[in-house]
């Protein structure tokens, strides 16, 4: 007899590594066998030698809206999906929430979940905005049941009338997710000068901190507009930088010419593993415009790195202004600015913000503690006698 199959739906190889490693260990220690679709065509190979025992289907999907592609692609899903069968399905990412939730849904699969990891449409405008609401309409009344990655993120769904209350779960208090706590820094203290020296930053500069995609929608802008700011100043700071450009949201010219060129910009582009690199940072400063659950303010926050970030959906359930973190309105330049010379030029109170959030994170966001409750829900789900389409445990996780 086959082990019950769960597929995972993602729009990219990238958000396979974000999101889904130490969830396709989760369920596959409860005896099922996990599935991932996704746009794998030159990583197939790859993921499948990374993780012994996962199914790895590869479907193209266009990040952007293409009609007849997006056409394409559901149908490619839903040959996909009679074809494995599964007893339960998550679709994760706006596209594939929508075109895998449609997929899945006319494949007739038992249980349909969708991850909602955010809410693109609120950085969108005109006729672009009002077709990314419909989407995410779409997307959640195919499911049964509508996970929301954090509390903001089922308020501002809630409130903009994506999905009814009963549908929008949390698996915690402020969100469904968190991250692997540190029991020790990731580099020590006696490391961060040599550190420091080999990327040419002089001991006496401050380093802002930065780690994510370089677009608009994350205030790369903004962030590059306060560290000129304050160079004018003849304060001295360095920017460092780990994270790619995105032509889907792209700078401004003079922005990204300043990071390609300006000697106190450390471009260090992808980086897999940005932990050593919070331990430099005097400030970690995340001006987003939107967000779901922002795992580098987390990673951030656990590495002892005092925060500067937006009063954005999915900040707030991780920083609290003035307690763990100093939060700014979402685009101001100005204010950001500063925000950040205040906590350069009263580094004890950066300190306490600092420890405030360091504690913060191991108190809600132990990702141990999601894991095994996701993974506790999707063997319930796939159990044969799990009939009802609105399962029971989805209930008790929301009173969590």
């Amino acid at each position: 007899m086959r082990a019950p199959r769960v597929v995972f739906g993602m729009n990219s190889a990238f958000a396979v590594r974000q999101f889904l490693p130490e969830l396709l260990e989760a369920v596959r220690s409860r005896g099922l066998q996990p599935v991932v679709v996704a746009p794998l065509a030159e990583q197939q190979a790859e993921f499948a030698d990374s993780f012994p025992g996962v199914d790895f289907r590869h479907v193209s999907i266009e990040r952007e809206i293409a009609p007849l592609s997006d056409l394409i692609a559901l149908f490619h899903m839903l040959r996909l999906l009679r074809e494995i069968q599964p007893a339960v399905s998550d679709a994760s990412t706006p596209k594939m929430g929508l075109l895998g939730g449609l997929a899945a849904w006319l494949a007739g699969v038992p249980k349909r979940i969708y991850t909602l990891r955010g809410l693109r449409y609120q950085t969108a405008r005109g006729w672009k905005r009002t077709l990314l609401i419909v989407c995410e309409k779409v997307a959640c009344r195919m499911a049964h049941q509508v996970i929301c990655i954090s509390r903001g993120v089922r308020d501002a769904a809630l409130n903009d009338g994506i999905a009814p209350a009963e549908k929008l779960a949390l698996l915690g208090e402020r969100g469904s997710e968190g991250i692997a706590i540190p029991t020790e820094p990731a580099i020590r203290d006696s490391q961060i000068a040599e550190f420091r020296q080999r990327l040419q930053i002089p001991d006496s500069a401050k380093v802002i901190g930065f780690v994510g995609r370089l677009t608009r929608d994350k205030g790369v802008c903004e962030l590059v507009e306060c560290v000129r700011t304050l160079q004018a100043r003849q304060r001295a700071v360095h920017l460092l930088l780990l994270g790619e450009f995105e032509p889907g949201d792209p700078v401004d010219a003079q922005t990204a010419e300043f990071i390609r060129t300006s000697p106190a910009v450390h471009w260090m582009g992808f980086v897999p593993n940005p932990q050593p690199f919070y331990r430099l940072m005097d400030l970690f400063v995340f001006p987003t415009y939107r967000e779901g659950l922002p795992k580098v303010l987390m990673e951030a926050a656990a590495q002892g790195a005092p925060i500067v970030s937006t009063r954005a959906t999915g900040v707030c359930d991780i920083i609290e202004d003035g307690l763990n973190g100093v939060l700014v309105p979402p685009g101001d330049s100005r204010a950001l600015t500063a925000a950040v010379s205040d906590l350069l030029d009263h580094p004890e109170k950066a300190r306490r913000l600092a420890d405030a959030g360091s504690a913060l994170i191991r108190e809600h966001f132990d990702n141990s503690v999601y894991l095994a409750r996701f993974a506790s829900l999707m063997e319930r789900l796939a159990a044969p006698g799990c009939d009802d389409p609105f399962p029971q445990p989805l209930a008790e996780v929301r009173r969590l």
